[in-house]
């Protein structure tokens, strides 16, 4: 069943490389702005979700179990962070844990696989990835786990799910076009409008703003971040050493994201649109994923 309506000009949003924002690699000060960033990192073959505080570099250690804990996003309303892991019957569930307190709380029971979760903007709503219909599609459940809806219904790959600031639009991809593409979801109208039609890898990674998105794409044969500006079709690219493999973005312009360079090394690193520098916050041989800003 596909119910997506193009609702806007794909030749406008077609994503061009003829414009590019260069970003020089520098080492930048994080002292004006006190918070912390999450990854999931594999150690010695087990992945955990540590933090870094991007004021002394310190790192801390948010999970410790033998099997996977991976994807994490954060809610300062409730200090909660939100994460998939696969530490129930090592199938992959959705989990939070209070930063404050490590009180652990299991949202989803299937013996299917849930993951991908973030939180609304007001952090009432969780919207996450599962393959509880048979093929991966995107649901949204209450904080607590409960009044589970499933918005898109499709045989092709729809997930990865990201909240729009004003919490009226979820940005997902798709394959059901034959590559990946996003999407955009009207929670008022329950239309879904396509505003990538490219053959290329084009994956949603954030809101940049209620018009701005940030995406990963494939740019001079490497996966970059691109700001999609989805009221007139422009790009911005950001360049970047290595192929970019997630990024997040905060309201104050940063953007955190880990890339795979020469070496095959998969760090994190952070960058300020404003400032157009690039700091590397971790440097191990370890894999991370998944960076997401923390207070």
């Amino acid at each position: 069943m596909n119910n997506f309506k193009t609702k806007i000009n794909f030749n406008q949003f077609t994503l061009k490389n003829n414009v590019l924002l260069f970003y020089s690699i520098v080492f930048l000060s994080c002292s004006v702005h006190s918070q912390r960033v999450l990854f999931s990192e594999n150690n010695n073959g087990n992945w955990d979700l540590y933090s870094i505080d991007l004021n002394n570099g310190a790192i801390n250690r948010v999970t410790k179990d033998s099997l996977k804990d991976f994807q994490s996003d954060y809610c300062s309303v409730n200090n909660k962070i939100v994460f998939d892991s696969y530490r129930d019957s090592n199938t992959r569930n959705i989990f939070t844990i209070n930063s404050k307190t490590n009180e652990l709380n299991q949202l989803t029971h299937l013996k299917t696989r849930d993951g991908h979760p973030v939180w609304s903007p007001d952090c009432v709503k969780i919207a996450f990835q599962s393959g509880r219909s048979g093929n991966p599609d995107v649901f949204i459940m209450d904080s607590s786990g409960k009044n589970v809806e499933q918005l898109t219904f499709d045989t092709s790959f729809d997930g990865i799910p990201k909240w729009a600031p004003n919490g009226k639009l979820l940005a997902i991809n798709s394959n059901r076009t034959g590559s990946p593409n996003v999407f955009l979801i009207n929670f008022k109208t329950k239309e879904k409008i396509k505003i990538t039609d490219d053959k290329k890898y084009n994956f949603v990674q954030d809101w940049i703003s209620d018009t701005k998105i940030l995406i990963i794409t494939d740019v001079h044969e490497k996966r970059q971040l691109q700001i999609l500006d989805i009221k007139n079709g422009s790009t911005k690219t950001i360049s970047t050493d290595g192929d970019v493999t997630y990024a997040r973005c905060n309201k104050k312009g940063q953007i955190v994201f880990t890339q795979k360079t020469n070496t095959g090394k998969v760090n994190v690193f952070l960058t300020d649109i404003k400032k157009k520098d690039i700091k590397q916050l971790t440097n191990s041989k370890n894999e991370k994923r998944f960076p997401a800003f923390m207070k």
